[in-house]
């Protein structure tokens, strides 16, 4: 009797164990859905509107992938560079979809004036209420009176951060604490974080330049050197000005 007890339960086990494996290596397991849902103000975004046909069709691109085989972090990543505004969240669904939320952030960078208050300052470069010292202040940071004047110069610093990753590189916004103004060039200062640098910018960088930065800072890096000023202003060129 122990004996045929045995049996039973081992066969169990491996019925169980095939249903496993099938469950989720078996065709039920490819994704056949990916359902957008987006945050009806995000939809009402111009910009938005530009960008939704690309985001569809990045994520259709999932459609017959292994459904456990998606790298999540990744996906929000690639979602998070063709549209920055968002707040991207991802799920999957058993068996077979994949479902994606997409908020629209209210929050894209800090505004401080005259030294005293910080600004929520929005991806579209309006300026909204003062943050209270408590809240989290995880955003580079708008420092001097020319951003607080000028909407155009606001949104030149966002066309910027638009085409940079978000982390995962030297030269990223998570490694931007501080963008001021340059009025007698016209340009922008980023003052970086992890390393004692100042890099100088007209306008938007190329996807080309913004790989030659990164390159720069890395060597600077390695070289232990002290920090300096990158001036990155030109489209073939990057000059190193080291303090005296």
């Amino acid at each position: 009797m122990k004996k045929v007890k045995n049996i039973f339960l081992i066969l169990t086990s491996v019925i169980l164990l095939a249903f496993v494996i099938y469950a989720f290596l078996g065709p039920f397991s490819r994704i056949s859905l990916v359902r957008l849902k987006v945050d009806e103000k995000l939809k009402a975004n111009k910009i938005y509107m530009t960008k939704d046909q690309e985001i569809l069709s990045y994520l259709n691109n999932y459609k017959g992938q292994w459904l456990w085989s998606v790298d999540l972090k990744e996906l929000v990543k690639k979602l998070n560079s063709i549209y920055l505004e968002a707040e991207i969240h991802v799920v999957r669904k058993f068996p077979s979809q994949l479902n994606v939320a997409l908020k629209k952030k209210s929050t894209a960078l800090l505004l401080l004036k005259e030294g005293e208050l910080f600004y929520s300052v929005s991806y579209e470069g309006e300026i909204g209420s003062p943050k209270n010292i408590e809240e989290s202040f995880d955003f580079p940071i708008l420092r001097g009176n020319s951003f607080w004047n000028d909407l155009q110069l606001r949104q030149r610093v966002l066309s910027v951060l638009s085409v940079l990753p978000k982390e995962g590189q030297t030269f990223s916004i998570q490694n931007i604490s501080e963008i001021s103004y340059n009025k007698s060039n016209d340009s922008l200062f980023f003052h970086l974080i992890f390393h004692p640098f100042i890099l100088e910018l007209k306008d938007q960088p190329s996807p080309k330049k913004i790989k030659n930065i990164d390159f720069v800072l890395n060597y600077l890096h390695r070289e232990k050197n002290q920090g300096g000023l990158i001036d990155a202003r030109l489209d073939k060129k990057i000059i190193v000005k080291n303090p005296d």
